[in-house]
């Protein structure tokens, strides 16, 4: 790993900005507090409620976080009141946590931020529990808590729209730096020593990541379109948006890279052929990371890398087997071999464009699409239909057994901190709050992170009490670490502990010194709250592979959509012939945007599901097998899709009805995959068939000489993705037939 690079990333990313910026928001009010009041309760307090704040100041659009922020303090502020009320009795003050426990859990049936404010609110009822308040008193508790989120809230709406240019160039690096990684990984591929079934799992790992990032910048950058100045186009803000649209695009070109690997590897084995493959796609990502890391920084990208060298090598091992009749006594492979050239040069030419544009922002005046309100429908809705929590008032529910889960564990570690000695109720329910997650096994993954962490962040927080004497060093460490935690949430929950538990620690050291009880308290209490969360997690138990059956439906549905999208020249009313050529391209971008989110969707859901216990994982072979065959198809329609086109506007061949067949057997194939009917015992046969039909047109083609040679390389490119599609349906359909999980 080269960490100077990774280490460069994180320092320029959004992560660590977001960082800085909470831990400023948050102790400021303290600081401040301390230095000119003298009071550190009431700094305390304060930051107590811009700690429940910025739970929910999380990348995303800015247009909403200010409203979630607000949101988030006003609720917490009547949370923290009624509780507060309560403290007066130990039954009054259990019933309250309880009922808004089970409330505020309850509002992950609304998504989007929803979780974030849920728990936040909680956070800030929390930190009542151990308090003993006078009406009096718990109002102006209430009330600087709520002036700690509001504090925050506009703390952080100034930086952000200060920084606004800042964070969405953020979003896109990333964006690319997810694209980059999935570059990698696909060039293993090319590595005849590498596990193809680990290969597999990696891919459909980084896939999954670049349509999270993809997703995050869209929102960002969609929400923010190029607007018209002084006459003409913002050319920082088109060179934004042609940054995104090039980034999906290159992800786009290097998904349809995708070939038949294994016949790559027993044709080519540990040829000169497949090492250049792989030197070219690892320093075409390379290549890419740059380019993320120049937005990042603010300069030219560096132009030093150059992939002439296994350009070149790659055209002349191509000419090799020309010349050597590989395409006349193995077309699959020459066919493979080659398609994937055109498509990596195809990537690269568009890396360079792309490079280019961020090296010259201020020459883009043109954007890479159009920009109409159309571009909306690639946005996620945001509307809050507030009935929709009555609806989910029943056990068929997963949100509300969820909340009955979070309830229970709450409730009783609430009692077990007020009865055992040595422990603290609001700790323990603290832990159980943030441990426990919708689903078992996001439960079961953040326990042992937080077990993990804890008991690293408690053992650094003893030796640096113990080493350490200046509180001035102590104080920045602490807040190093504030940083650090906040930086770390989002993609590495476990390291994050380890900061947290240790700037809690030394915060408590550093307000009562000279005393390492409070660590083992801290760890006692974590202890239990971990336990709590864990047996709580199998009550009302709702499995993964219950909510599955619509994730697979939605693929399927999702794969056939962008097949007849890409088919411009079907006659299928799903894929229509006419329309002008933008409409065409955005019917297709949003299609592709949809199958990659619905295979994300089911690939996560699998991943979460492979952590239960194994008897509530269900049809794992092949759920797993529909993701590999589902990915390969969407590959393989994006790779075809251009093709399409381009038969398309030079009319149809005397053969195109091979053509039509076998883009109609996908089609039916996914179509009867939904219902779960399995493939006839024919299918078999029935593919050869069209197999033999697609073979037939190719050689027709070539023995009328009425085409040219570029016209009959396409189809022949064609006829082979057709055969690598009904292949890959094939075993979709098969699949299909066997899963029998509940229905949607």
């Amino acid at each position: 790993m080269r960490y100077s690079i990774e280490l460069k990333k994180f320092l320029y990313s959004q992560y660590f900005f977001g960082g800085l910026r909470i831990a400023l928001g948050v102790s400021l009010p303290a600081v401040l507090s301390l230095l000119v009041l003298h009071d550190a309760d009431l700094g305390f307090t304060i930051a107590t409620g811009a700690l429940g704040a910025c739970v929910v100041d999380m990348p995303g659009p800015l247009k909403y976080k200010h409203n979630e922020m607000l949101a988030c303090s006003v609720l917490g502020f009547l949370s923290a009141l009624a509780t507060g009320l309560a403290t007066f009795n130990v039954f009054a003050l259990w019933s309250t946590v309880v009922a808004l426990t089970f409330v505020l859990s309850l509002t992950v049936v609304y998504g989007n931020r929803w979780p974030q404010i849920g728990f936040a609110t909680l956070f800030m009822m929390v930190v009542t529990l151990e308090e003993h308040f006078t009406p009096a008193h718990a109002l102006s508790n209430a009330a600087l808590i709520l002036a700690g989120g509001l504090w925050y809230t506009y703390w952080a709406t100034l930086l952000l729209r200060w920084q606004a240019y800042r964070i969405e160039k953020q979003a896109l690096a990333e964006s690319v730096f997810a694209c980059a990684d999935y570059l990698l990984a696909r060039a293993d591929f090319y590595d005849i020593d590498a596990d193809l079934d680990e290969c597999y799992r990696n891919l459909v790992a980084k896939q999954i990541a670049a349509v999270e990032l993809q997703d995050a910048a869209r929102e960002i950058v969609l929400r923010n379109l190029p607007k018209i100045e002084r006459g003409k186009l913002d050319p920082r803000r088109v060179a934004l948006f042609n940054l995104f649209i090039n980034s999906v695009d290159l992800h786009e070109l290097f998904v349809g890279t995708h070939t038949d690997y294994p016949l790559l590897r027993s044709t080519f084995g540990n040829a000169d052929v497949m090492l250049f493959y792989r030197d070219l796609v690892r320093k075409a990502a390379l290549d890419l990371e740059e380019i993320g890391l120049a937005v990042l920084q603010n300069r030219k990208p560096d132009s030093r890398m150059s992939m002439k060298a296994e350009m070149r090598a790659i055209e002349y091992e191509i000419e090799l087997m020309r010349k050597r009749a590989l395409p006349e006594t193995n077309p699959e492979a020459y066919a493979a071999v080659s398609a994937t050239f055109r498509r990596i040069w195809s990537g690269i030419r568009l890396i360079e464009k792309t490079k280019k544009a961020v090296a010259n922002p201020g020459d883009t005046v043109q954007t890479a699409m159009r920009i109409d309100r159309r571009l909306s429908r690639f946005l996620s809705g945001r509307r809050v239909p507030l009935r929709q929590i009555f609806s989910n008032l029943t056990m068929a529910s997963p949100s509300f057994r969820h909340a009955l889960r979070v309830t229970i564990g709450v409730a009783v570690g609430f009692l077990v901190g007020r009865v055992l000695p040595l422990t603290n109720a609001y700790w323990i329910v603290m832990t159980t709050l943030i441990i426990m997650k919708p689903g078992y096994s996001l439960t079961k993954q953040r326990n042992t992170q937080r077990i993990v962490g804890t008991a690293i962040g408690c053992t650094v927080s003893i030796a640096l009490i113990l080493l350490v004497k200046s509180p001035a060093v102590l104080i920045a460490f602490m807040f190093a670490s504030m940083v650090m935690s906040y930086s770390l949430l989002l993609f590495n929950y476990g390291a994050s502990v380890v900061f947290t538990s240790s700037y809690v620690l030394l915060l408590f050291h550093l307000l009562a010194p000279g005393s390492l009880r409070i660590v083992g308290e801290r760890a006692i209490d974590t202890g239990i709250g971990c336990a709590l969360a864990i047996a709580a997690s199998h009550l009302f138990p709702y499995w993964e592979y219950r909510l599955m059956g619509k994730l697979v439906d939605d693929m399927l549905a999702a794969t056939r959509q962008y097949l007849e999208t890409s088919w411009w020249w079907s006659d299928k009313p799903a894929a229509p012939a006419t329309g002008t050529a933008p409409d065409r391209d955005f019917r297709y971008r949003l299609a592709r945007k949809n199958v990659h989110v619905a295979f994300a969707n089911l690939a996560q859901a699998f991943r979460r599901m492979m952590i239960e216990p194994k008897a509530h994982q269900k049809f794992v072979p092949e759920l797993n097998d529909m993701l590999v065959q589902s990915h390969v198809l969407a590959a393989q329609i994006t790779a075809a899709a251009p093709l399409l086109h381009s038969v398309a506007v030079q009319e149809a061949t005397d053969g195109a009805q091979a053509l039509q067949r076998a883009l109609s057997a996908v089609s039916d194939n996914l179509t009867r995959a939904q219902a779960g009917e399995p493939p006839p015992e024919n299918q078999a046969e029935t593919t050869k068939q069209l197999t033999r039909e697609l073979d037939s047109m190719v050689v027709d083609l070539e023995q009328s000489g009425a085409r040219p040679p570029e016209f009959v390389s396409e189809i022949k490119l064609l006829a082979h993705q057709c055969k690598q599609m009904l292949a890959a349906s094939f075993l979709i359909r098969k699949d299909a037939g066997v899963i029998r999980l509940p229905a949607p």
